[in-house]
């Protein structure tokens, strides 16, 4: 089993304590609830255990620059709340940073390679779709490295968006045909919008698109969500295929957009 503090971390990991207390004025993430509790279990169960035998080589270079992304230690205060949401490699948590409500989603850096490569790859993404963060997409507010009870993880702050449809799965997309189509179409132009960029989403899920209130209350707009398996430099026909994928989770007509 990992170690329960930094101080009994193996001289590698010991130095990325350092570095991240340095960074945030804080050794381990401070765990302190946001509602009922944290959910360390879940934390513990997602990330795995640090393989200590590749502790020297998880202290390269590598980590700080992988896949086309820089990882150094994630400044601030962090405060971990609830397991809100379970990717395919990853787990979402509410958090605050620096007193600021986040989505933290959070991988270990040495897990395996498509598991980082996720997260990796959905930073990229977010850095090119940088102009429509915080409208069409979640604002990234950091990303790093953090240190939780002898765990290292790497992890993107992102604006916690408030869902309004609270449902997941099958439900959700039947929820989703049922909502008025000037709110679906909102989403299939979040979708268009990005394409237009020569980015594909990917991943066309019900669980992906959130639905949130507008500034003043009185209605929703689409926030897609979960660029993991995002790219760029798409073709027409990836393109084209990514939009009606869309478009059927969405129950509308690509034809007719």
């Amino acid at each position: 089993a990992p170690p329960a503090s930094t101080s009994r971390l193996p001289p590698a990991l010991d130095i990325l304590a350092a570095k991240c207390k340095a960074a945030a004025n804080v050794s381990l993430l401070s765990l302190c609830p946001l509602s009922g509790g944290t959910d360390v279990g879940a934390a513990e169960t997602a990330t795995g255990s640090i393989d200590w035998d590749a502790a020297t080589p998880l202290m390269s270079s590598s980590l700080w620059s992988r896949d086309g992304c820089k990882w150094p230690p994630l400044a601030g205060t962090i405060e971990l709340g609830m397991a809100i949401g379970h990717g395919r490699t990853s787990t979402v948590y509410s958090a605050k940073l620096n007193g600021v409500p986040v989505a933290l989603k959070c991988v270990a850096p040495n897990a395996d390679k498509e598991a980082f490569g996720d997260l990796a790859t959905e930073l990229v993404v977010y850095q090119d779709l940088r102009d429509l963060q915080g409208t069409l997409i979640p604002r990234v507010l950091g990303h790093g490295v953090i240190v939780m009870r002898g765990h290292i993880l790497a992890a993107i702050a992102m604006q916690l968006v408030v869902d309004e449809l609270r449902l997941v799965g099958d439900i959700r997309e039947r929820a989703i045909h049922n909502m008025p189509l000037q709110c679906r179409q909102a989403a299939l132009a979040t979708v268009k919008a990005i394409n237009g960029r020569g980015i594909c989403h990917g991943d066309a899920r019900a669980d992906n698109v959130l639905f949130t209130r507008t500034d003043d209350g009185q209605g929703l707009k689409p926030i897609l969500i979960d660029f993991a398996y995002g790219f760029g430099d798409a073709t027409e026909g990836e393109i084209s295929d990514d939009f009606a994928s869309w478009a059927d989770i969405l129950g509308l007509d690509s034809d007719d957009y």
